[in-house]
């Protein structure tokens, strides 16, 4: 096993740490949103963590495309459990409808067509990125007018973990991006199960 696989191994682990931590600390049933978005990083890290013990291709295939999902929709999710636990359920509603254009990016990744594929999926990505920026944005606000500084905190790991890791994997040390990836995520998820339960 090389270092790079067992590197990946324990942030993997370290993912399913923070988002168990989560499950166990967020009711499904009082949740619903947040809960999801735990059992989405759960999903992802399990995969990483097959991925990295069986070397598999078809497993290192179902790994991208969970990479593609918590790279996107975990926190328009935790944004509609926020808005709704608080006075702002209009907004909520707001943040669920992210979630379409989302999954429709997710399901046109499946079909990559060769005539067209950079138009199209530039238009995915401007989508992708424009959607995180402005559930970034409404997540300051909700900090802002709560002063929370979990919520505080979750938008800014989910702009580090979104804008933070590419720049640092081409500019600063090859090998980087995974790791913030990885500890912003799970901080993330821990901070979620936080903000979302009340704590102070």
């Amino acid at each position: 096993m090389s270092d790079n696989v067992a590197v990946n191994i324990v942030f993997n682990a370290l993912l399913c740490g923070a988002t168990g931590y989560g499950l166990f600390k967020i009711g499904p049933s009082e949740h619903p949103w947040a809960f999801t978005s735990c059992l989405i990083g759960l999903t992802h890290g399990i995969v990483g963590l097959v991925s990295g013990l069986a070397g598999d291709d078809t497993a290192k295939k179902i790994q991208e495309t969970t990479a593609a999902i918590i790279e996107i929709v975990p926190l328009p999710l935790v944004n509609v459990d926020l808005f709704l636990a608080g006075e702002c359920n209009k907004i909520a509603l707001g943040h669920g409808l992210f979630l379409a254009p989302l999954t429709l990016s997710v399901i046109l990744a499946f079909w990559k067509t060769e005539g067209g594929e950079d138009e199209v999926f530039g238009t995915v990505h401007t989508l992708k990125v424009l959607t995180i920026l402005g559930n970034i944005t409404s997540l300051v606000f909700l900090a802002l007018n709560e002063g929370s500084g979990y919520m505080a905190g979750m938008a800014v790991l989910a702009f580090v973990a979104k804008f933070g890791a590419d720049p640092c994997e081409e500019h600063v040390y090859e090998g980087s991006g995974d790791p913030i990836n990885y500890i912003s995520w799970s901080a993330f998820f821990i901070l979620t199960a936080f903000a979302v339960s009340g704590e102070k």
